[in-house]
């Protein structure tokens, strides 16, 4: 799936350089390399600084789903067209591949019909908090200043550093055994 990045603001940073300016939210979908990003605008962002041309392969987590069968649920249509999905109120907790855990799997399936997402499921329970790792070319650096601009990025020690130039000072300064855990703030 093709994300749309002109929704997301442009800013041009220190270097002058563009730079796609991404909100502050976690919303995970899987790219078509196999890394999930924070956001669709983190994919933007990806794309745009290694010039990559990566498209969105679904809504949430990447990994292995779980095959689920919504039609085995009943469902009504309004007047107006809209499809809705009847669910029990039992609680058997499955994870979405969007990290999010649903009451049941029907209420999964019912969300995918409200909100028109493709979430599947990646296991039943609770979800776990866990990114996919992701890395950084970092062969250009240290610098000896960095930019001011707020890009965060979330290294292998739970910080969060400000931005791609930060983080990479700190690789080098680390001997290489800090890695990039995820785009966006720890």
């Amino acid at each position: 799936v093709e994300v749309d990045c002109s929704r997301f603001p442009n800013t041009t940073n220190e270097e002058g350089k563009d730079e796609v300016v991404c909100p502050d939210e976690l919303r995970l979908i899987c790219g078509t390399d196999g890394v999930t990003y924070n956001h669709e605008c983190m994919l933007c962002f990806y794309n745009k600084e290694y010039g990559t041309n990566i498209s969105k392969e679904q809504d949430g987590e990447c990994g292995e789903t779980v095959p689920m069968d919504c039609s085995r649920y009943p469902n009504t249509t309004s007047e107006d067209g809209k499809v809705t999905i009847l669910c029990t109120k039992d609680f058997s907790f499955v994870c979405g591949t969007d990290g999010v855990t649903y009451d049941n799997e029907c209420m999964l399936c019912a969300h995918n019909v409200v909100q028109g997402t493709s979430v599947g499921k990646k296991h039943d329970g609770e979800c776990r908090k866990e990114l996919a790792a992701v890395s950084v070319d970092c062969s250009e650096y240290p610098k000896p200043a960095c930019p001011k601009d707020y890009r965060p990025v979330c290294g292998s020690d739970n910080k969060t550093y400000s931005n791609k130039c930060n983080f990479c000072n700190a690789v080098v300064e680390s001997n290489g055994t800090l890695t990039l855990n995820h785009f966006g703030k720890c």
